[in-house]
């Protein structure tokens, strides 16, 4: 497959962690240093879709995938 597969992240700091969430897949992982995020996120949607990681891109964007108090 020779196309690109984007994905829209979210990313924010909990417990000395980086969570990042994938709203379009409805999931999230967890890294510990921030320069790995990047790598992690698209090793889970390649784990979760079949993509191949090398053919996904993602816009990691930090803040939160909701708002309380609406």
């Amino acid at each position: 497959m020779n196309g690109r597969h984007h994905f829209d992240v979210v990313a924010w700091r909990a417990d000395r962690r980086l969570t990042l969430y994938v709203p379009g897949i409805e999931a999230s992982t967890t890294v510990d240093d921030p320069r790995g995020a990047e790598d992690a996120v698209r090793e889970l949607i390649a784990d979760l879709t079949g993509v191949p990681a090398d053919e996904i891109t993602c816009d990691i964007r930090l803040g939160r995938p909701w708002r309380s108090g609406a």
